[in-house]
């Protein structure tokens, strides 16, 4: 109850998965809710403050996190938080988090709300107590336009792919075929699956087009467990850079009779971009269950 009366809520709007580093703003005025900090298990999230904070006479930390036996590392520094969430924690829960600042200045401290989320995380949040400086301000102004310009490249590619014809020659149309045509490469010997992974792998390819990256996987749900419906997927380096994944495709449920189901999960990639290895998760809504694969890589 202390806490609450001198900790501010932060002002911020929802993270943008695109966005790079988030920043927040304190403000003295308590709000009628507290920001919202995704996280993830076995993905580090930082905090950083532009104030140092507050430790006791013992030299400890004065952090109030909710659950914190739960997290794999809770690292506190001179003016930075470190989170590593851990299995135990499941999706959909929401924990609080309290820190103090050492100056006493208002506002004396900071509440926020994590949210566990099966497979997105925050990976660095930018905290400001005082006033922001001009390079923050030039910083997030120039990923506030790369969003833009992502937002409006989606647009017309949704607008073009509903105007033009079907089959090949919509790809053609559309710009995602080219000379080089389709590419595909046989993962499912090179994949290497999680063992907490909650449907059973049957055969990965990948393929490459003009453009595009696509994942096609054959799946079958354990017996007894329960169908199985994708409500999101996410495609990352090993660096952590994230491709742009298109809504996933899957035929119906993948039921519990061990019949084999499609889950096809595309993503916008040039070439470039595509390089390398990659790990996909897959993850359903509510309930918390995910599928992680690594190794993954494009023709």
């Amino acid at each position: 109850m202390l806490l609450m009366g001198t900790t501010a809520r932060a002002e911020a709007p929802p993270p943008s998965w695109n966005a790079g580093v988030r920043q927040l703003e304190l403000s003295a005025e308590a709000g009628d809710s507290e920001p919202e900090v995704p996280i993830s298990p076995g993905v580090s999230t930082t905090l950083a403050f532009d104030a140092e904070l507050l430790r006791d006479k013992e030299g400890r930390d004065t952090m109030v996190l909710e659950k914190r036996e739960s997290f794999a590392l809770v690292d506190v520094g001179q003016a930075t938080l470190r989170l590593l969430p851990s299995d135990a924690l499941k999706s959909g829960e929401r924990l609080r988090l309290v820190v103090r600042f050492k100056d006493g200045a208002a506002p004396a401290g900071a509440a926020f709300t994590l949210v566990v989320h099966p497979a997105r995380a925050e990976r660095l949040l930018e905290v400001y107590r005082a006033t922001r400086t001009a390079a923050s301000y030039q910083r997030e102004a120039k990923e506030a336009m790369a969003e833009a310009q992502r937002c409006h490249e989606e647009l017309e590619r949704e607008r073009t792919e509903r105007a033009g014809p079907g089959g090949l020659t919509g790809l053609i149309a559309a710009g995602q075929l080219d000379n080089m045509g389709v590419a595909t490469r046989r993962l499912t010997e090179a994949v290497t699956k999680s063992p907490g992974n909650a449907l059973v792998t049957l055969e990965v390819y990948s393929y490459r087009a003009a453009g595009r990256v696509v994942v096609t996987l054959v799946m079958e749900n354990p017996q007894g467990a329960r169908p199985w419906s994708t409500a999101g997927a996410m495609l990352t380096d090993r660096t952590g850079m994230e491709l742009k994944v298109l809504p996933v495709w899957q035929r119906g449920f993948v039921e519990t009779d061990r019949t084999r189901q499609h889950i096809v999960v595309e993503a916008l990639a040039t070439r470039e971009e595509a390089q390398g290895s990659f790990t996909l998760k897959l993850w359903e809504a509510g309930m918390g269950r995910t599928v992680s694969l690594s190794g993954i890589s494009f023709p």
